[in-house]
């Protein structure tokens, strides 16, 4: 495993960035690629820190990143091993509600449906001219206890690798995931706001929203990789707001 890495920076020696960036995307090239599969364990962090040119810091920021991407898990006494594809959606970013506790409520999401939406300036003007975008349409409910309507949408080349899975495996992924996987594509940045929502989605979800929450993803180039929309009825629960991606 150890050769894969040193062959992947080796190749992206000219790359600019932080070095635990550097690092991170050479593991994640590794997982993305499939030469590194799931459930392979990990070189420890001291054994990296002895066979490449990193501090034991730098080694340990990029871990943390891959975990909080969720593409490796770290298990206690046994150490940390490529994640697999969950089939059931882990913690959304946008979605994350608070129980008594203080903990994130477990989500349910069901797949309503997906169109090809027709050319506006609203979507030149988030993904660039000529853009063909998708609308991925999910009922999300939160913890069997209410439910919220989940609109993401991307272009097409980023929404096809998502529909093209099978139905219960799009109805349950965390895109944000799949984006990093499949396409190597690392959410950086994410602003978020939420207003009062319309009543357009009322008749569609047999609710009428009452808040909407709209995220703006962004790639580390500042390109838009996708744009979401999840409309909330009136709940006594809080919401989590967090975009903080860095460590």
């Amino acid at each position: 495993m150890l050769e894969v890495i040193q062959s992947r920076l080796a190749k992206n020696r000219s790359a600019t960035g932080p070095k635990y960036q550097a690092l991170r995307d050479a593991i994640l090239g590794a997982i993305t690629s499939e030469e590194w599969k799931a459930g392979m364990r990990l070189p420890t962090e001291a054994e990296l820190s002895k066979e490449l040119p990193f501090s034991l810091g730098t080694i340990q920021k990029a871990y943390g990143q891959l975990v909080k991407d969720g593409l490796v898990v770290r298990t206690r006494g046994r150490g940390s091993f490529v994640a697999p594809m969950q089939k059931q959606m882990a913690e959304p970013w946008h979605c994350r509600f608070l129980g008594n506790d203080g903990t994130v409520l477990p989500v349910y999401p069901k797949l309503i449906g997906h169109q090809t939406l027709r050319a506006e300036k609203r979507w030149s003007d988030l993904f660039g001219p000529r853009a063909k975008v998708v609308r991925i349409d999910r009922s999300i409910s939160i913890n069997h206890e209410f439910d919220v309507l989940s609109r993401f949408y991307a272009l097409d080349t980023i929404a096809r690798p998502l529909l093209d899975r099978p139905r219960k495996n799009v109805e349950a992924a965390n895109f944000k995931t799949i984006l990093l996987r499949e396409l190597g594509m690392p959410i950086s940045r994410i602003v978020q706001t939420i207003g009062r929502a319309d009543t357009a989605p009322a008749k569609k979800l047999g609710w009428r929203p009452h808040l909407v929450l709209e995220a703006t993803a962004y790639t580390a180039e500042g390109e838009v990789a996708y744009f979401q929309e999840i409309y909330l009825p009136s709940t006594r629960r809080k919401l989590l707001f967090d975009s903080d991606l860095s460590l």
